[in-house]
């Protein structure tokens, strides 16, 4: 038995927000061992909330354990790592995710810790799981850093996963999917990632660096495969894609449109997409096909600040984007970042103005925060501009960075400022409550400004 533990941990679109979702990356791992032969459970404590006894019962059998984590949630996986290993010590325990890929000694320079994967997971566990079982030793797996002894050791990174359609779809039938929830609503989308991968390099992301700047993409019929799997399986009303960029291949978008619409496959759908890699004729085909939303990252008003995250978006590229895709009915989120080390306010302040005009159905604003891995957190290590190491207020909703002009609490005032400018202007709030959204909306607004 193989158990993957996504952990509790105070995380701000969760607790704040009512928003939760499977985790896609523990999904994949678990149908991967399943497949070679692998008893697996997946415990998500975000959202079942076990108390530790209720915990170490249900690990009792277990030869290893996987935790994932992101920077926020690291310090609850590794308080969740010392006490199964104080526990249960026969228990392998592995630690994976983004935080310890950058960070790997922080997890296993712990006793209670016995290796982390590095980057993309799924053939590293398998090997891992293999070695476990019959008691051999990690020597020469790729894409682990270990514990031998009192000595720390580095296999070095494993190769991309060249053929993505290999993977068998992700477990969603072992997690607790009456679970999660959609600000406050039971959910019913279901998150699909269709490549891997980034191209471009803003500094403030550590995505092509997890997944490589390569772009790796699933075929359009083995997409379509997994919607048309999880609308008759679960009950899917709604698919997420999750990729840095749907976009990026026109082509691609369109196969996997023309798919869905062969197929007659009734689902809606939501992306994220850059600015620059749309055009109006695929807006038609992405609507036709059951498009209903795209997330775009605008993240500042301001060429200077655009120009330190290295975004290389236009400005007239937003405009445009964002007048077409609503042009075609389908609802524009935007997101925006406050508090780079040299914004003065007059951005912010340009930025919530450019954020008012463009006049998306939804907006994030969100706070520059250093993720280990990115150029910026390096950046801000050599220079000083970290005020706060720990991990658990990396939220993007918590000041951890120096800016030159404002104050952390000033910063956080701007951020509420922002929400409340955004969200209850009159037009705003007669559009929801034509939607019907709009106690959905006070809601959010009540969770997103509480102190």
């Amino acid at each position: 038995m193989i158990t993957l533990i996504n952990p509790n941990a105070n995380v701000e679109v969760v607790k704040r927000l009512d928003i939760s979702t499977p985790p896609l990356g523990l999904g994949y791992l678990a149908a991967v061992l399943r497949k070679e032969g692998f008893k697996v459970r997946i415990i998500d404590d975000m959202v079942e909330n076990l108390s530790f006894d209720a915990l170490l019962k249900r690990l009792k059998k277990s030869i290893m354990v996987g935790i994932t984590s992101t920077t926020p949630t690291f310090n609850s996986a590794l308080r969740y790592a010392r006490r199964i290993k104080e526990a249960l010590p026969d228990i392998f325990v592995i630690l994976g995710g983004v935080h310890v890929t950058f960070r790997p000694l922080d997890a296993v320079k712990n006793s209670f810790v016995d290796a982390v994967c590095i980057g993309e997971g799924e053939e590293t566990v398998v090997e891992v799981a293999e070695r476990v079982e019959v008691g051999k030793t990690l020597e020469d797996v790729k894409g682990v850093v270990y514990r031998s002894g009192n000595e720390i050791v580095d296999n070095g990174p494993r190769e991309f996963i060249k053929d993505l359609d290999s993977l068998p779809f992700p477990a969603y039938d072992l997690m607790p999917l009456e679970r999660y929830s959609l600000f406050g609503e039971h959910l019913e989308q279901f998150p699909v990632i269709t490549s891997r991968g980034c191209p471009f390099a803003c500094r403030y992301c550590s995505s092509s660096l997890f997944m490589g700047h390569r772009f790796r993409a699933r075929s359009a019929e083995n997409v379509v495969d997994e919607i048309e799997w999880l609308v008759g399986d679960f009950n899917a009303k709604h698919i997420a894609f999750s990729d840095d960029t749907f976009t990026l291949s026109r082509r691609r978008v369109e196969a996997i449109c023309n798919e869905i619409k062969r197929r007659g496959i009734d689902i809606e759908w939501s992306c994220s997409s850059r600015v620059d890699t749309i055009n109006e004729d695929m807006l038609k085909k992405m609507k036709e096909a059951g498009c209903s939303a795209i997330y775009y990252g605008v993240e500042s008003a301001s060429e200077k600040i655009l120009n330190f995250y290295r975004k290389r978006i236009d400005f007239e590229n937003v405009k445009r984007a964002v007048e077409l895709t609503k042009k075609y009915d389908i609802m524009v989120i935007c997101s925006f970042i406050i508090g780079a080390p040299m914004e003065k306010k007059e951005d912010m302040k340009a930025t919530l103005k450019f954020a008012l005009k463009l006049n998306p159905d939804y907006a994030q604003f969100s706070i520059l925060t250093p993720y280990p891995g990115t150029e910026i957190y390096e950046e801000a290590e050599k220079k000083g501009w970290i005020l706060n190491r720990n991990f658990d207020d990396y939220t993007a909703g918590k000041p951890v960075l120096k800016n030159f002009f404002m104050s952390p609490q000033e910063i956080l005032r701007f951020l509420r400022y922002c929400y409340l400018r955004f969200y209850l202007r009159p037009r705003f709030i007669l559009k929801e409550m034509r939607r019907g959204n709009f106690k959905v909306i006070l809601r959010v607004i009540r969770k997103a400004l509480k102190k």
